[in-house]
């Protein structure tokens, strides 16, 4: 088994559990929600859930579209990283210094990049 197959799984299994745990755990992504965003509840576990499904079509065919998918979805769940960032507000009941961030930032750029590796792989 190739490298790159091993990372899809990998890839599967980390964005399933992350999915899963938006139900598990909901208050913890309550407060990440963007205020202006109705319903957030409602939001989040709608993300939970495309984490949770969307990952699965990178072991079928349709692993090209999926992927394409993935990173535009990455793109935009950034976005309630972001307004924690600006906002100061509190990250699973913790604030995160402007490093921790930045980090943040950084990991959700690798997983963009890892996401694009599959998106690039021919099996």
């Amino acid at each position: 088994m190739d490298l790159v197959k091993i990372l899809i799984y990998a890839y599967v299994v980390f964005f399933v559990a992350a999915g899963i745990n938006h139900f598990l755990q909901p208050q913890f992504y309550d407060s990440i929600v963007p205020s202006f965003i109705p319903f957030p509840r409602f939001v989040h576990q709608f993300t939970g859930l495309i984490e949770i499904v969307l990952p699965f079509f990178l072991l079928t065919k349709y692993r090209k579209e999926a992927a394409l998918l993935m990173i535009i979805f990455l793109v935009f769940i950034y976005g309630a990283n972001l307004y924690v960032w600006i906002n100061n507000l509190p990250y699973g009941g913790r604030y995160f210094s402007t490093q921790q961030h930045i980090f943040r930032l950084f990991l959700q750029v690798v997983y963009i990049y890892l996401t694009y590796v599959i998106y690039m792989y021919e099996s």
